[in-house]
Protein backbone atom coordinates (compact mmCIF):
# COMPACT_ATOMS: atom_id res chain seq x y z
CA UNK A 1 0.00 0.00 0.00
CA UNK A 2 2.18 3.02 -0.97
CA UNK A 3 1.28 5.79 1.35
CA UNK A 4 2.34 9.77 0.54
CA UNK A 5 -0.23 12.38 1.75
CA UNK A 6 -3.01 10.24 2.45
CA UNK A 7 -2.92 11.08 6.76
CA UNK A 8 -6.12 11.95 6.87
CA UNK A 9 -7.31 8.38 4.86
CA UNK A 10 -5.16 5.52 5.45
CA UNK A 11 -6.77 4.94 9.36
CA UNK A 12 -10.00 4.40 7.26
CA UNK A 13 -8.14 2.49 4.65
CA UNK A 14 -5.98 -0.07 7.11
CA UNK A 15 -9.35 -0.98 9.03
CA UNK A 16 -10.86 -1.95 5.69
CA UNK A 17 -7.71 -4.26 5.12
CA UNK A 18 -8.17 -5.11 8.97
CA UNK A 19 -11.85 -6.46 8.49
CA UNK A 20 -11.22 -8.54 5.54
CA UNK A 21 -12.64 -12.13 6.55
CA UNK A 22 -9.64 -13.93 5.29
CA UNK A 23 -7.16 -13.11 7.72
CA UNK A 24 -3.98 -14.88 6.78
CA UNK A 25 -2.11 -11.69 5.05
CA UNK A 26 0.34 -9.17 5.69
CA UNK A 27 0.42 -5.10 4.63
CA UNK A 28 3.08 -3.54 3.84
CA UNK A 29 2.46 0.19 3.97
CA UNK A 30 5.47 1.97 2.02
CA UNK A 31 5.87 5.55 3.72
CA UNK A 32 7.10 7.11 0.51
CA UNK A 33 8.28 9.94 2.06
CA UNK A 34 5.24 11.56 3.47
CA UNK A 35 5.37 15.08 4.76
CA UNK A 36 2.41 14.25 6.92
CA UNK A 37 1.66 11.06 10.11
CA UNK A 38 1.84 8.69 7.95
CA UNK A 39 3.88 6.75 9.40
CA UNK A 40 2.67 7.18 12.79
CA UNK A 41 -0.11 5.79 11.35
CA UNK A 42 1.24 2.84 10.42
CA UNK A 43 3.41 2.67 13.66
CA UNK A 44 0.84 2.18 16.08
CA UNK A 45 -1.33 0.25 13.20
CA UNK A 46 2.04 -2.07 13.63
CA UNK A 47 1.94 -2.37 17.61
CA UNK A 48 -1.97 -3.38 17.28
CA UNK A 49 -1.93 -5.82 15.05
CA UNK A 50 1.72 -7.65 14.38
CA UNK A 51 0.02 -8.08 10.15
CA UNK A 52 1.27 -4.84 9.75
CA UNK A 53 4.54 -3.23 8.55
CA UNK A 54 6.16 0.03 7.94
CA UNK A 55 8.77 0.14 4.89
CA UNK A 56 9.97 3.51 4.44
CA UNK A 57 11.63 5.96 1.29
CA UNK A 58 13.92 8.49 2.81
CA UNK A 59 12.09 11.12 0.16
CA UNK A 60 9.64 11.04 -1.82
CA UNK A 61 10.21 8.71 -5.38
CA UNK A 62 6.77 8.22 -6.51
CA UNK A 63 4.42 5.80 -6.58
CA UNK A 64 5.85 3.32 -9.07
CA UNK A 65 8.99 3.40 -6.58
CA UNK A 66 6.90 2.63 -3.97
CA UNK A 67 4.51 -0.01 -5.20
CA UNK A 68 8.46 -1.46 -6.66
CA UNK A 69 9.58 -1.57 -2.99
CA UNK A 70 6.34 -3.18 -1.63
CA UNK A 71 6.49 -6.21 -3.85
CA UNK A 72 10.71 -6.30 -2.98
CA UNK A 73 9.11 -6.54 0.66
CA UNK A 74 6.54 -9.31 -0.44
CA UNK A 75 6.85 -12.79 1.33
CA UNK A 76 3.38 -13.83 0.64
CA UNK A 77 2.28 -16.22 -2.35
CA UNK A 78 -0.14 -13.86 -3.95
CA UNK A 79 0.05 -9.96 -4.01
CA UNK A 80 -2.52 -7.42 -3.59
CA UNK A 81 -1.84 -3.43 -4.15
CA UNK A 82 -4.27 -1.43 -2.80
CA UNK A 83 -4.41 2.33 -2.52
CA UNK A 84 -4.45 4.52 0.88
CA UNK A 85 -7.35 6.46 0.04
CA UNK A 86 -9.83 3.91 -0.54
CA UNK A 87 -12.03 1.87 0.77
CA UNK A 88 -12.64 -2.54 0.16
CA UNK A 89 -15.46 -4.56 1.20
CA UNK A 90 -14.47 -7.25 3.73
CA UNK A 91 -14.82 -10.37 1.11
CA UNK A 92 -12.06 -9.18 -1.42
CA UNK A 93 -9.81 -11.30 -0.13
CA UNK A 94 -11.91 -14.50 0.15
CA UNK A 95 -13.60 -14.20 -3.03
CA UNK A 96 -9.60 -13.34 -4.86
CA UNK A 97 -8.44 -16.04 -2.80
CA UNK A 98 -11.07 -18.46 -3.67
CA UNK A 99 -10.94 -18.37 -7.83
CA UNK A 100 -7.43 -18.92 -7.38
CA UNK A 101 -7.51 -21.83 -5.93
CA UNK A 102 -8.14 -23.04 -9.57
CA UNK A 103 -4.38 -23.70 -10.64
CA UNK A 104 -5.48 -22.25 -14.18
CA UNK A 105 -5.00 -18.74 -12.73
CA UNK A 106 -2.42 -16.25 -12.54
CA UNK A 107 -4.43 -13.48 -11.40
CA UNK A 108 -8.22 -12.47 -10.18
CA UNK A 109 -9.74 -9.26 -11.84
CA UNK A 110 -12.53 -7.86 -9.88
CA UNK A 111 -15.38 -5.33 -10.46
CA UNK A 112 -14.92 -1.86 -8.37
CA UNK A 113 -17.68 0.95 -7.09
CA UNK A 114 -16.18 4.28 -8.62
CA UNK A 115 -17.34 6.60 -5.72
CA UNK A 116 -17.43 10.66 -6.86
CA UNK A 117 -16.34 13.14 -3.99
CA UNK A 118 -16.74 16.50 -3.62
CA UNK A 119 -14.08 18.97 -2.32
CA UNK A 120 -15.36 18.32 1.47
CA UNK A 121 -15.35 14.34 0.79
CA UNK A 122 -19.39 13.80 0.44
CA UNK A 123 -20.10 11.60 -2.20
CA UNK A 124 -22.19 12.94 -5.18
CA UNK A 125 -22.35 10.45 -7.63
CA UNK A 126 -21.35 6.68 -8.09
CA UNK A 127 -20.52 4.02 -11.00
CA UNK A 128 -20.18 0.26 -10.87
CA UNK A 129 -17.76 -1.36 -13.22
CA UNK A 130 -17.76 -4.69 -13.62
CA UNK A 131 -15.77 -7.48 -15.72
CA UNK A 132 -18.24 -7.50 -19.45
CA UNK A 133 -17.74 -11.52 -18.96
CA UNK A 134 -17.14 -13.65 -15.13
CA UNK A 135 -15.85 -16.87 -15.11
CA UNK A 136 -12.17 -18.41 -15.31
CA UNK A 137 -9.97 -17.74 -18.83
CA UNK A 138 -7.09 -19.46 -20.21
CA UNK A 139 -4.79 -18.64 -23.30
CA UNK A 140 -6.27 -17.17 -26.51
CA UNK A 141 -10.02 -16.66 -24.53
CA UNK A 142 -8.48 -15.28 -21.78
CA UNK A 143 -6.55 -12.35 -24.81
CA UNK A 144 -9.80 -11.68 -26.44
CA UNK A 145 -11.12 -10.50 -22.89
CA UNK A 146 -8.33 -7.90 -22.97
CA UNK A 147 -10.28 -5.22 -24.61
CA UNK A 148 -13.44 -5.51 -23.13
CA UNK A 149 -11.59 -5.04 -19.58
CA UNK A 150 -9.89 -2.25 -20.71
CA UNK A 151 -13.07 -0.13 -22.31
CA UNK A 152 -14.65 -0.92 -18.53
CA UNK A 153 -11.64 0.52 -17.18
CA UNK A 154 -10.51 -2.30 -15.64
CA UNK A 155 -7.42 -3.22 -17.21
CA UNK A 156 -5.08 -0.32 -16.20
CA UNK A 157 -5.85 -0.41 -12.38
CA UNK A 158 -3.35 -2.23 -10.78
CA UNK A 159 -5.48 -2.17 -7.14
CA UNK A 160 -8.81 -4.46 -8.94
CA UNK A 161 -6.39 -7.46 -8.98
CA UNK A 162 -5.02 -10.34 -7.19
CA UNK A 163 -1.77 -11.77 -8.74
CA UNK A 164 0.35 -14.98 -8.29
CA UNK A 165 3.52 -13.62 -6.35
CA UNK A 166 5.52 -15.73 -9.14
CA UNK A 167 3.86 -14.17 -11.90
CA UNK A 168 5.68 -10.84 -11.13
CA UNK A 169 8.56 -11.19 -9.31
CA UNK A 170 11.13 -10.06 -11.84
CA UNK A 171 8.24 -7.18 -13.02
CA UNK A 172 8.16 -3.76 -12.06
CA UNK A 173 6.20 -0.43 -12.07
CA UNK A 174 7.62 1.95 -14.67
CA UNK A 175 8.09 5.12 -13.70
CA UNK A 176 5.75 7.27 -16.33
CA UNK A 177 2.80 9.48 -15.22
CA UNK A 178 -1.21 7.66 -15.53
CA UNK A 179 -0.35 4.88 -17.43
CA UNK A 180 2.43 2.96 -15.03
CA UNK A 181 -0.55 0.37 -14.14
CA UNK A 182 -1.72 -0.83 -17.14
CA UNK A 183 2.22 -0.86 -18.74
CA UNK A 184 2.23 -3.35 -15.67
CA UNK A 185 -0.48 -5.06 -16.72
CA UNK A 186 0.39 -5.36 -20.37
CA UNK A 187 3.50 -6.70 -19.11
CA UNK A 188 1.30 -9.54 -16.48
CA UNK A 189 -0.87 -10.38 -19.54
CA UNK A 190 1.57 -11.29 -21.93
CA UNK A 191 2.91 -14.18 -19.48
CA UNK A 192 -0.39 -15.09 -17.55
CA UNK A 193 -1.91 -18.60 -17.79
CA UNK A 194 -4.87 -17.56 -17.08
CA UNK A 195 -7.20 -15.08 -15.00
CA UNK A 196 -10.51 -15.47 -13.21
CA UNK A 197 -13.07 -11.98 -13.81
CA UNK A 198 -14.89 -11.78 -11.23
CA UNK A 199 -18.51 -9.51 -11.48
CA UNK A 200 -18.23 -8.14 -7.85
CA UNK A 201 -17.26 -3.94 -7.48
CA UNK A 202 -15.06 -5.66 -4.13
CA UNK A 203 -13.35 -2.23 -4.62
CA UNK A 204 -14.52 0.88 -3.43
CA UNK A 205 -12.48 3.73 -5.38
CA UNK A 206 -13.04 7.04 -3.94
CA UNK A 207 -12.06 9.76 -7.20
CA UNK A 208 -11.97 13.30 -5.30
CA UNK A 209 -12.31 16.69 -7.24
CA UNK A 210 -9.19 17.89 -5.63
CA UNK A 211 -6.47 15.76 -5.41
CA UNK A 212 -7.09 12.90 -7.69
CA UNK A 213 -4.12 12.62 -10.40
CA UNK A 214 -6.14 11.73 -13.31
CA UNK A 215 -8.19 15.63 -12.25
CA UNK A 216 -4.68 17.22 -13.07
CA UNK A 217 -3.09 19.06 -15.46
CA UNK A 218 -0.54 16.34 -16.95
CA UNK A 219 2.10 18.60 -19.60
CA UNK A 220 2.20 14.57 -21.27
CA UNK A 221 -1.19 13.91 -21.33
CA UNK A 222 -1.63 12.67 -24.78
CA UNK A 223 1.87 11.36 -25.35
CA UNK A 224 1.64 9.14 -22.49
CA UNK A 225 -2.24 8.50 -23.95
CA UNK A 226 -1.01 7.50 -27.28
CA UNK A 227 1.39 5.18 -25.52
CA UNK A 228 -0.92 3.51 -23.83
CA UNK A 229 -2.77 2.55 -27.07
CA UNK A 230 0.35 2.07 -29.09
CA UNK A 231 1.42 -0.72 -26.38
CA UNK A 232 -2.07 -2.60 -26.36
CA UNK A 233 -2.34 -2.71 -30.17
CA UNK A 234 0.95 -4.22 -29.91
CA UNK A 235 0.00 -6.75 -27.70
CA UNK A 236 -3.39 -7.63 -29.51
CA UNK A 237 -0.67 -7.84 -32.96
CA UNK A 238 1.56 -10.23 -30.44
CA UNK A 239 -1.56 -12.12 -30.15
CA UNK A 240 -2.54 -12.29 -33.65
CA UNK A 241 -6.01 -10.75 -32.58
CA UNK A 242 -5.31 -6.64 -35.09
CA UNK A 243 -7.82 -7.57 -37.03
CA UNK A 244 -10.39 -4.59 -38.37
CA UNK A 245 -13.01 -4.85 -35.08
CA UNK A 246 -9.92 -4.47 -32.73
CA UNK A 247 -8.23 -1.49 -34.87
CA UNK A 248 -12.10 0.16 -34.59
CA UNK A 249 -12.26 -0.59 -30.65
CA UNK A 250 -8.28 1.16 -30.24
CA UNK A 251 -9.21 3.74 -32.46
CA UNK A 252 -12.32 4.62 -30.87
CA UNK A 253 -10.36 5.01 -27.82
CA UNK A 254 -7.62 6.99 -29.25
CA UNK A 255 -10.60 9.48 -30.69
CA UNK A 256 -11.69 9.90 -26.61
CA UNK A 257 -7.42 10.99 -25.85
CA UNK A 258 -7.35 13.50 -28.76
CA UNK A 259 -10.44 15.25 -28.04
CA UNK A 260 -8.63 15.27 -24.65
CA UNK A 261 -5.84 16.43 -25.58
CA UNK A 262 -7.24 19.13 -28.08
CA UNK A 263 -9.11 20.50 -24.85
CA UNK A 264 -6.13 20.43 -22.62
CA UNK A 265 -4.07 22.40 -25.43
CA UNK A 266 -6.28 25.14 -24.84
CA UNK A 267 -6.04 25.52 -20.93
CA UNK A 268 -3.19 28.17 -20.28
CA UNK A 269 -0.94 25.83 -18.07
CA UNK A 270 -0.40 23.81 -21.25
CA UNK A 271 1.67 27.26 -22.41
CA UNK A 272 0.60 27.14 -26.04
CA UNK A 273 -0.13 29.73 -28.76
CA UNK A 274 -2.23 29.55 -31.60
CA UNK A 275 0.82 28.21 -33.90
CA UNK A 276 1.78 25.87 -31.03
CA UNK A 277 -2.19 24.36 -31.22
CA UNK A 278 -1.94 24.72 -34.92
CA UNK A 279 1.07 23.08 -34.83
CA UNK A 280 0.19 20.17 -32.20
CA UNK A 281 -2.73 19.22 -35.01
CA UNK A 282 -0.49 18.75 -37.88
CA UNK A 283 1.47 16.15 -36.15
CA UNK A 284 -1.33 14.08 -35.37
CA UNK A 285 -2.84 13.44 -38.61
CA UNK A 286 0.53 12.85 -39.82
CA UNK A 287 1.05 10.59 -36.41
CA UNK A 288 0.71 6.97 -37.70
CA UNK A 289 -0.54 5.23 -35.49
CA UNK A 290 -3.49 8.55 -35.50
CA UNK A 291 -3.63 7.42 -39.42
CA UNK A 292 -3.83 3.82 -39.14
CA UNK A 293 -6.24 3.48 -36.02
CA UNK A 294 -8.47 6.86 -36.65
CA UNK A 295 -8.14 8.46 -40.18
CA UNK A 296 -7.91 5.05 -42.12
CA UNK A 297 -10.64 2.34 -40.02
CA UNK A 298 -12.90 5.32 -39.31
CA UNK A 299 -14.20 4.12 -35.51
CA UNK A 300 -18.00 4.39 -34.44
CA UNK A 301 -17.71 4.68 -30.40
CA UNK A 302 -20.95 4.37 -28.55
CA UNK A 303 -21.64 7.63 -27.58
CA UNK A 304 -22.55 10.46 -29.69
CA UNK A 305 -19.97 12.40 -28.53
CA UNK A 306 -17.34 10.12 -30.00
CA UNK A 307 -19.38 9.58 -32.95
CA UNK A 308 -19.21 13.28 -33.34
CA UNK A 309 -15.38 13.41 -32.60
CA UNK A 310 -14.28 11.16 -35.07
CA UNK A 311 -16.33 12.81 -37.54
CA UNK A 312 -14.32 15.80 -36.57
CA UNK A 313 -10.70 14.30 -36.74
CA UNK A 314 -11.16 12.50 -40.23
CA UNK A 315 -12.20 15.70 -41.52
CA UNK A 316 -8.07 16.30 -41.45
CA UNK A 317 -8.93 20.33 -40.65
CA UNK A 318 -6.16 21.61 -38.00
CA UNK A 319 -9.13 25.33 -37.99
CA UNK A 320 -12.01 22.58 -37.05
CA UNK A 321 -9.97 20.48 -34.59
CA UNK A 322 -8.70 23.72 -32.64
CA UNK A 323 -12.37 25.20 -32.78
CA UNK A 324 -13.32 22.05 -31.02
CA UNK A 325 -10.69 21.86 -28.59
CA UNK A 326 -11.64 25.31 -27.52
CA UNK A 327 -15.18 24.28 -27.46
CA UNK A 328 -14.41 21.41 -24.96
CA UNK A 329 -12.38 23.77 -22.95
CA UNK A 330 -15.17 26.47 -22.89
CA UNK A 331 -17.66 23.89 -21.86
CA UNK A 332 -15.12 22.15 -18.92
CA UNK A 333 -14.42 25.78 -17.38
CA UNK A 334 -17.91 27.05 -17.12
CA UNK A 335 -19.88 24.16 -15.96
CA UNK A 336 -17.04 21.32 -14.46
CA UNK A 337 -19.59 19.13 -13.04
CA UNK A 338 -21.60 18.88 -16.05
CA UNK A 339 -18.26 18.58 -18.38
CA UNK A 340 -17.27 15.68 -16.08
CA UNK A 341 -20.34 13.76 -16.28
CA UNK A 342 -20.41 13.81 -20.34
CA UNK A 343 -16.22 12.75 -20.05
CA UNK A 344 -17.78 9.78 -17.67
CA UNK A 345 -20.49 8.60 -20.21
CA UNK A 346 -18.19 9.23 -23.06
CA UNK A 347 -14.91 7.94 -21.42
CA UNK A 348 -12.85 10.47 -21.99
CA UNK A 349 -10.08 10.60 -19.23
Amino acid sequence: MPCYRVADHLGAAIASVEAQTFTDWELICVDDGSPDEVAGIVQDAAVRDGRIRLVRHERNRGLAAARNTGLAAARGAFVWMPDADDRFESVLLERALAALADSRCDLVVFGCREEYLDGSGAPTSERVLLPPHPGIFTGGDLHREVLGLEEATLYGYAWNKVYRRTLIADLAFEDVPLIEDILFNIAVLDRARGAALVDEPLYVYGKRTAGNLTGRFVPRYFEVHRRRIQELWDQQIRWSLDGGEVRARLGTRLVRYSLSALERNCDPRAGMTGADRARWCRELIADPLFKSLVLDDAPEGPSTLTRMGAAVLRSRSTLLYRAVGRLLHLLRRGMSGGYAKVRRGSEVS
